[in-house]
């Protein structure tokens, strides 16, 4: 065991046998039962608690404060950032999907699930064993304590204009696996083969996750996964391959592909997705067709912001942040929180203060809010669009700050928690980190709490999403060197706590 291990102490019950520590359930004290992906249902004896046994394994989780210092003038923070550490929240307890750098593991991943207990975060199941490939892609939890989790294949260094060829359906390019509350491996879906079988026609993936992120949700008995590609080979440009989105939905009982496409983006640098209690939701940062942010709604795509520049240019100046449901109001259902530059120059790779902003969308013509109180107006793919929105920040060019990597927690009772990092540019390429900084606000925008600084010692991540958790909002990150993972909290104070999962 070396230092980097993370050393877990997992409480455990036993009904009747011995279950391997790569498996070990939940604890509790009520009665529990799982479906085999038969008609039979296999009952358990109500849990027990056993004392405590030491299970040691090790995770080398990824560190943004080693690992993702790039601020506003690095040329991949344009791009989406590949998933490292994936939370799925039920607001008590949490399951995580974290990526593991330890070269000396026989696993890629590990999917914990973690529970509070009177001294704080305990692990109280490890899975190590599970179907992975090269790298975690998404996460999602069900009513019943199922975990659903995307995993794909690191294939930039082999992608040509010649491989992979057209019209060749590959195994183990992306896998779906569903996952029990005990452990057991329900489903395991080979999905590029899989699609090819529900559609002939559907697209090849290829290089998923490339010059962009991935996202997995689940409700209503249906799974979305939300990725970037590669496309075929385009011969009028040397045979390189452009860059796109592809969506996937699946039957969360039994794996079966429902639908092989949704709407189309391309370049799609970043996405996300949001089950709003009845349909699922999704939401990218589009580049080129079209050159929005977009809103994507029973598979039809409509604009919440027209982004500066040229069709295409990979230069956006705008950071994608996430939806939130909006609980209360008649006619505003979603809210969605971005940065973007209020600055129309499109001459430097940063044009003007990043700021923070947010727009809501109407549930029956999923609109933007046009009371919004402030406007930008921008030469979007050469046609002017004035945009609509609301600025919750007010940096300015004189400061040289800039927000990055927003995130947004809704907390109840319409309020949210606003989070993102502080940049400051110096003009030269070169960026230095000012901190986290977090706001509340209201359903309309409106400051409930001041922007206040929360920690200058961590970062939040480029990749992973923010999250619900005992009332407040929270994020997680990991120490490589230690080997552990924190969670960090925010009320809607604005105070800060950060936990040591044990």
């Amino acid at each position: 065991m070396n230092l980097r291990s993370l050393r877990i102490v997992v409480l455990f019950a036993l009904a009747t046998a011995s279950i391997s520590s790569s498996s070990l359930p939940w604890f509790g004290t009520g009665a529990t039962a799982e479906t085999d992906g038969s008609t039979n249902a296999v009952a358990y004896l109500p849990l027990i608690l056993h004392p405590r046994v030491n299970v040691e394994w090790e995770l080398t989780p990824f560190d943004a404060n080693v690992s993702d210092l790039v601020g506003p003038s690095a040329w991949a923070t344009q791009y989406g950032k590949t998933p490292e550490i994936i939370v799925a929240s039920d607001g008590i307890s949490l399951d995580v999907l974290a990526q593991d750098y330890d070269l000396e593991t026989p696993y890629n991943a590990v999917l914990l699930h973690i529970a509070p207990d009177e001294t704080g975060y305990l692990v109280t199941q490890v899975l190590t064993d599970l179907p992975m490939l090269d790298r975690v892609m998404g996460l999602a939890i069900d009513d019943a304590g199922n975990r659903y989790y995307a995993t794909g294949v690191d294939e930039a260094a082999v992608v040509s204009p010649e491989y992979p060829p057209v019209n060749t359906y590959r195994s183990d390019i992306v896998r779906v696996v569903k996952v029990s509350r005990t452990g057991k491996v329900v489903y395991n879906v080979d999905l590029d083969t899989a699609r090819h079988e529900a559609n002939p026609n559907a697209e090849m993936i290829i290089n998923p996750m490339t010059f962009g992120s991935a996202r997995l949700t689940v409700g209503k008995n249906e799974i979305a996964l939300l990725h970037s590609i590669n496309t075929a080979p385009d011969w009028n440009i040397q045979g390189r391959r452009h860059q796109k989105a592809l969506s996937t939905r699946l039957d969360a009982t039994n794996g079966a592909v429902m639908r092989t496409s949704s709407v189309w983006v391309s370049h799609s640098f970043d996405h996300r997705l949001l089950y709003d209690g009845q349909s699922i939701i999704e939401h990218h940062l589009g580049d080129a067709y079209p050159r929005t942010i977009v809103f994507g709604r029973d598979h039809v795509r409509y604009p919440l912001f027209y982004i500066k520049g040229s069709l295409g240019d990979n230069r956006t100046w705008t950071r994608l942040g996430n939806l939130a449901v909006i609980e209360n109001d008649p006619v505003y259902r979603y809210i969605a929180l971005f940065v973007t530059e209020n600055s129309t120059d499109t001459d430097e790779f940063v044009g003007g203060p990043r700021n923070l902003a947010m727009v809501r969308v109407s549930h029956a013509d999923n609109s933007v809010d046009p009371s919004l109180p402030d406007t930008l107006t921008v030469v979007s793919n050469e046609v002017e669009q004035t945009n609509r929105l609301r600025w919750l920040t007010r940096y300015t060019s004189d400061s040289n700050l800039h927000a990055e990597r927003p995130k947004l927690v809704g907390i109840g009772a319409d309020r949210y928690v606003a989070l993102w990092e502080e940049w400051q540019h110096d003009g030269h390429w070169s960026d230095t980190f000012k901190g986290v900084y977090g706001m509340v606000i209201d359903a309309s925008g409106n400051t409930v709490t001041a922007a206040s600084l929360i920690t200058a010692e961590y970062h939040l991540h480029r990749g992973d999403d923010a999250f619900f958790l005992d009332g407040r909002a929270a994020w997680m990150t990991g120490d490589a060197a230690a080997g552990t993972l924190m969670i960090h909290f925010v009320d809607a104070a604005l105070e800060y706590e950060m936990v040591t999962v044990e």
